[in-house]
Order: C-alpha cells, then sequence, then structure tokens
C-alpha cells in the first residue's frame, strides 16, 4: 500500500507507515505544496451531516441522537419487504428472518428514513448510493467496507448531496465508513464504549475512521480470531491520531500534518527514521519527545522518551526524517 506524506511532498511504500492525522473532524485538503493532493482518507472531509445537523452518530430504534436526528424507518433495495438495518462486523446489514443478509453491494439503493427534530421536522431519506472496500491500514486485516450515503438537497446543482460535506465534489464518493455499538466524544477525545444499538459514521479524514481503518474498530476482528481491540486500545489509538498528549482533549495538531506510527501488536509497523515523539496510552502520551508541531507549547509536563519503549504502551509515534 502506498501512503503519501504530504509535508515532505514524498511517497513512502510500505505497510502503513506513514499517516497525516485530524485533530477532530478535518477538513479537505486538497493540492497542497505545488499541487500535491492529499489522499482523501488521509485528509478527508468533513463530518457526517444533513441539513447541517450532524448525523454521525444513529440509534438503529429511533433514539434521537444530539442533534435530534432519528431514524424513523428503513427501505431496502428494490422494495424488497421486511427487512430491517443493522451493524455487524463493523459494516451495516439488513436483515430479514428466513432469508439471506444484504450487506456491501447489495446495500446499494438502500434508503434510511431520518427525522429532523421537532413535531414538523422533515423526514429525509438517506441513500447508500455506492459501495466499495478500500485496503485497511493494517497488516493482513480485511479489506474497509465504505458507503456513499446521499440526500435530496434542492440548494445544490445536482439536487443531491453527500453526507461527508466540504470540499467533496463527488457525489457518489464512498467517503463514509461505520463503527458499530460506540461513539465518540470530539471534545475530550474519549471513546463512549457499549452503545449498544448506535453507530458512528465516520466520513474519510477523521479520528474515527482512521481508528477504523487500523482496525481498531469496536467490532473489527483485531486479534485475528474474531475477537476487537479493548476499549482502552481503541481510546489510545484516538488520543494518539488527535495528538491528545495530556489526555484532557486538547489537540496539539493540525489536519494534514505527517506521522509515523507503530502499535504494540505488530499490525502497523513504522520504518520510520525521524525523531520519537510520544509513547501513546489511554490516558494520552505517556512521554514526550518532540512535539509534532514544532515549537509547540503542551499544557502539561511530561517525562522524556529516552527511558521508555513501545512495550510500555499501544503505540509508538515519530517525526518524519528531516
Amino acid at each position: 500500500m502506498k501512503i503519501c506524506n504530504i509535508v515532505m511532498n514524498v511517497c513512502i511504500v510500505g505497510v502503513v507507515v506513514a499517516g497525516c492525522d485530524a485533530a477532530s473532524e478535518p477538513r479537505g485538503v486538497q493540492d497542497r505544496d505545488g499541487g500535491f493532493s492529499c489522499p482523501a482518507w488521509q485528509c478527508g472531509f468533513n463530518s457526517a451531516e444533513v441539513n447541517g445537523r450532524a448525523i454521525r452518530e444513529l440509534n438503529l430504534d429511533g433514539a434521537a441522537n444530539s442533534a435530534g436526528l432519528k431514524i424513523v424507518g428503513f427501505t431496502a433495495p428494490l422494495g424488497l419487504l421486511g427487512y430491517h438495518l443493522d451493524v455487524e462486523d463493523d459494516e451495516l446489514v439488513a436483515k430479514k428472518n428466513g432469508f439471506p443478509t444484504l450487506r456491501g453491494l447489495g446495500l446499494i439503493g438502500a434508503t434510511i428514513l431520518v427525522k429532523e427534530p421537532g413535531l414538523l421536522g422533515l423526514t429525509l431519506p438517506i441513500t447508500i448510493a455506492a459501495y466499495d472496500e478500500i485496503d485497511s491500514w493494517a497488516a493482513d486485516a480485511p479489506d474497509v467496507p465504505t458507503y456513499a450515503f446521499v440526500y435530496p438537497d434542492l440548494g445544490s446543482l445536482t439536487g443531491t448531496r453527500n453526507v461527508c460535506n466540504d470540499e467533496l465534489t463527488d457525489v457518489l464518493a464512498t467517503a463514509a465508513t461505520v463503527l458499530g455499538g460506540e461513539t465518540y466524544n470530539l471534545t475530550s477525545k474519549t471513546v463512549n464504549a457499549g452503545m449498544d444499538r448506535w453507530f458512528t459514521i465516520a466520513c474519510a479524514g477523521s479520528a474515527a475512521a482512521k481508528l477504523r481503518l487500523l482496525n481498531y474498530g469496536p467490532q473489527s476482528d483485531f486479534d485475528g480470531a474474531g475477537n476487537p481491540a479493548t476499549v482502552d486500545q481503541r481510546q489510545a489509538t484516538l488520543k494518539m491520531i488527535t495528538a491528545d498528549y495530556c489526555g484532557t482533549g486538547t489537540s496539539y495538531t493540525a489536519n494534514g500534518t505527517a506521522i509515523a506510527w507503530e502499535n504494540a501488536g505488530g499490525t502497523v509497523v513504522s520504518a520510520a527514521t525521524g525523531a520519537a515523539e510520544a509513547i501513546w496510552t489511554e490516558d494520552g502520551a505517556l512521554c514526550l519527545g518532540s512535539t509534532r508541531i514544532a515549537n509547540t507549547s503542551v499544557a502539561c509536563s511530561l517525562p522524556s522518551c529516552s527511558g521508555f519503549d513501545l512495550d510500555d504502551g499501544e503505540w509508538a509515534t515519530y517525526l518524519p526524517a528531516p
């Protein structure tokens, strides 16, 4: 797999040796550094929205999310009756007793009906208009299912809009993945685990999408035996991606900043030769060498990383070699 380092304007070949991090919900980055284009799944698009309201978390049983949006119906492709929406192994599926489960390409044309808040709130159809599978960023992990979710928008040139907004010119781009049974607090940069019947829509480039691409999804096969990463492992990953050194929710990074990483399980292996940045646990950085962005002042005191190694945490990160 080829990963492009947008800061140094070079490409490095290997198994996910570098990434471009995201502070929380990143804006799209296009044509930086004299025309160089950052890959969408590293830099990405803004958060998932419908009519300006966030739909990054939805409940399969119709509970309203923090923006007041809720699922009120589901229609399977081709008008097939009796199917209900679910999330299984961090991918969308449609199920009906006694019938084959619909997934992947079989979901194209399915519609999720989402209602805006209030008695007079609009009910908007969100259609799965396209499906693709992209390479995982972890060795030997299965491909990651991705979706194009679109909804009617008379204010757009095409009359439809992708739920992953901001600088996404292709309405049918498969710009989102899903994570089941879990949501994420964007303020504290923490994992809300055990959220039964909830799922997260993670747009390309967001911290949640990168967590999924690194094979740390809450329903993903992390260890090859069908078990996901632990909650602590997932939160350490979220802290690492967002550069939350102090563990308080403050991100000391900016979208598009290059970083190399490797995990304790050896599924993401770095070939980096630059300075050590940090060792990461669920509480943030265990130690700090060089800050991800040079000359950054950090609001907590952390020891040097000279006495620590990857055995002490879940992740080690490195700055690109000069």
